[in-house]
């Protein structure tokens, strides 16, 4: 907490971005009480710092490319040394008032004993979300197609099963805050509803959820049950 106020305090003296070119280059760092991923916790229920990056370039008409690095505390996976590193990047276009964005995304965890390699997984994305014009709301559909083909289990005779992420969105600005609901599955794993509200104050996103996590698969479910979440984060971008 100390050293995220720290950090607070030191980008009041920065730009909110760099420009590189037509380019802009922004950054982010926060915690949250617990880093919940798909309805899985991450962190074994610990306070999770954060920090990223990402380079956004114009890209023909009323289009972006984007390249960018998140990584975050995490000791879920023996031997990753508490940490995830993602990678990504990819391309969105508006089409008026849909916006449709196409991407990549490389999960790794470095350190990772041998016996969880792998846990070091891809997917490619993909996200559609219809903003009204002059209208408080939004709705969003994202789709995760693994890259990996699949996850072997061992009590299965070592067949494969699909781990591709399906998620449907919205969003509603209530003013004072604004609102998120969301319900995705995961497959042969989790499926997750999430409600939060989100409010800044002095710059600094902060963000209240409560997730709910129920077993997709009661064999290959990273959940040893099914679990209720209620987390808070706080997010700087500049």
């Amino acid at each position: 907490l100390f050293s995220f106020a720290s950090l607070l305090f030191l980008s009041q003296a920065v730009n909110a971005e760099i420009k590189i070119g037509q380019g802009s280059l922004t950054f982010n760092a926060g915690i949250a009480s617990q880093y919940i991923a798909r309805g899985v916790d991450q962190n074994k229920d610990a306070p999770s710092p954060f920090v990223g990056a990402d380079f956004t370039h114009p890209f023909l008409n009323d289009s972006n490319i984007y390249i960018g690095f998140w990584t975050s505390a995490s000791d879920f996976n023996s031997g990753a040394g508490g940490q995830e590193r993602d990678y990504y990047f990819g391309v969105n276009k508006s089409f008026g008032i849909t916006t449709l964005d196409l991407g990549y995304i490389i999960y790794n965890y470095p350190g990772l004993d041998a016996s969880a390699k792998a846990s070091n997984n891809a997917e490619y994305y993909a996200k559609l979300t219809i903003a009204p014009e002059k209208q408080p709301y939004t709705f969003g559909l994202a789709y995760y197609q693994d890259d990996t083909g699949g996850v072997k289990n061992t009590s299965n005779n070592n067949r494969k099963f699909d781990r591709d992420y399906y998620e449907v969105n919205a969003t509603y600005d209530f003013g004072p805050v604004q609102s998120f609901v969301s319900y995705g599955v995961f497959d042969n794993d989790t499926k997750t509803t999430t409600i939060s509200l989100s409010k800044e104050l002095i710059g600094v996103g902060f963000t209240l959820s409560y997730i709910n996590a129920e077993k997709e698969d009661a064999n290959l479910s990273a959940l040893n049950k099914n679990r209720d979440y209620v987390t808070l984060s706080a997010k700087k971008v500049f």
